[in-house]
């Protein structure tokens, strides 16, 4: 776990967009390219900043026994950490201005764990090449942490929104829908925001939950709890025929293992800082 500050000017700007990406599964053969890269930019025409919330690759190789299988393979050379970061930063060289923040999601970890290679860090440094020297680095993270805004003017006024996100842990939570996650960040990790993804849900929870406090001028305040679960872009259920002898049966982890198709797109929050009261709205897009 770590914590990152994301740092922004609101003398003369006074709201704010961050794209919410996660489970982009970059490499994997049901990737959906065009509605990725018409929400990236989406969040780029309103000047918004990019944060990706683990699995960025899909990075499923013949030593990962539970999810490989020779049909799902996109790319052909024998030096796959190569050619999954070369062609992730492709992807993503067009964006590496806007893209803030990289954390590590269960596919990364398998790359450590099976492959012994660190992708993230592999992708952050060549986008950090092709990135403007004017900017900072591209941030990492790992499984978890804390992503905290901070917003400052030319009086010395610092205002604040902490992010928490952790990639997620179990199923696609059919039923529930990932709100017993959020519930258990909610009860432990004091934040604005917390975020999760892995389960491929669209969910954004923003009344369930309220803190009531007393602020430094002694007064009782109540706070709202905010919520968000993205879903990512790989698609799944899609249609297939059997219609020939060779059209054999090709391994599906979505079908075999999910009821339903899972979700596609990312989360938008907005932070308004006009006026006294900071103004948080999130939602999935």
């Amino acid at each position: 776990m770590n914590t990152v500050t994301i740092s922004q000017d609101y003398t003369d700007e006074k709201t704010f967009y961050f794209g919410l990406f996660s489970d982009l599964h970059l490499d994997a053969k049901g990737h959906d390219r065009q509605q990725f890269e018409a929400d990236m930019e989406y969040v780029i025409c309103k000047n918004g900043r990019i944060f990706v919330n683990g699995d960025i690759f899909d990075a499923i190789m013949p030593t990962d026994r539970k999810r490989y299988s020779r049909s799902g393979d996109e790319l052909e050379s024998d030096a796959q950490i190569n050619a999954k970061v070369d062609y992730a930063f492709s992807r993503l060289k067009p964006y590496a201005d806007y893209i803030d923040y990289l954390g590590f999601g269960n596919h990364e970890v398998s790359a450590v764990k099976y492959n012994n290679s660190d992708l993230i860090a592999l992708l952050a440094r060549e986008l950090n090449r092709e990135r403007s020297p004017s900017l900072k680095p591209i941030a990492r993270s790992g499984y978890n942490g804390f992503v905290n805004l901070s917003f400052s003017r030319g009086n010395g006024a610092t205002r604040r929104v902490v992010i928490y996100r952790d990639h997620g842990k179990g199923g696609n939570s059919p039923v529930t829908k990932g709100t017993i996650s959020l519930n258990r960040l909610y009860t432990t990790y004091i934040a604005d925001i917390y975020w999760l993804g892995h389960s491929h849900v669209s969910l954004v929870d923003s009344k369930s939950q309220w803190s009531i406090g007393v602020s430094s001028q002694g007064n009782l305040f109540r706070k709202n709890k905010i919520g968000i679960i993205t879903p990512g872009y790989n698609r799944n259920f899609d249609e297939r025929n059997y219609d020939k002898d060779s059209d054999y049966y090709e391994l599906n982890f979505a079908e075999e293992r999910f009821y339903a198709p899972t979700g596609i797109g990312y989360g938008l929050l907005e932070v308004d800082l006009t006026g006294d009261k900071l103004n948080i709205k999130a939602s999935v897009q």
